[in-house]
């Protein structure tokens, strides 16, 4: 299944800051294994896809390699219902 704009996603591993994180160290975990959120938008950096999502929890914004994430739910926008792809 592709990414896109409003699906839940999981953090497949725990991720540490290369340095183009704002406000993060490079080495600094800035997010952990199992983390959930919500894509919020889908563009490039250096030529790579980069899955931006929002941890709502957090209020926090980072950006994802495909890798390194999970989806987790879709909105079906046509029956108006949320679907459960991965039990977590």
């Amino acid at each position: 299944m592709q990414f896109k704009k409003n699906q839940k996603v999981m953090v497949k591993k725990e991720i540490r800051s290369d340095g183009t994180c704002f406000k993060s160290a490079r080495g600094k975990i800035i997010a952990n294994k199992y983390d959930k959120g919500f894509i919020k938008e889908i563009t490039e950096f250096l030529f790579d896809t980069v899955i931006v999502v929002h941890f709502l929890e957090k209020n926090k914004v980072i950006g994802f390699r495909k890798n390194e994430l999970e989806i987790i739910e879709d909105y079906d926008e046509e029956k108006n219902i949320w679907i459960e792809l991965t039990k977590v």
